[in-house]
């Protein structure tokens, strides 16, 4: 790979056609006076994994939780009254 040498200071003033340039292949070394203080190189993003590789999810759920017959509006309904549930059974807070 071929670095383009930057100064520092032209790095900074140019860094949004400097990182186009890099998404476009280019490489840079950039300097301060004169010596290499980093690489700009491009870097491939990976691609995100196809979902028949990614571990199910409601496996790992308690079985409360993956209700993936129950709409979305009746399991916040659900949450909801069990939040009502465990706050009331707590202890009123100190009004200090």
């Amino acid at each position: 790979m071929t670095f383009q040498l930057i100064s520092l200071r032209d790095a900074n003033q140019n860094f949004s056609r400097l990182i186009a340039a890099v998404e476009r292949g280019e490489a840079f070394c950039i300097t301060r006076r004169g010596q290499e203080v980093a690489r700009l190189t491009p870097s491939p993003v990976p691609a995100p994994a196809p979902l028949e590789d990614l571990p199910d999810v409601q496996d790992r759920l308690p079985a409360d939780m993956a209700a993936p017959d129950v709409s979305l509006g009746e399991r916040v309904r659900q949450l909801e009254a069990r939040l009502d549930k465990l706050s009331s059974a707590l202890p009123p807070p100190d009004k200090r």
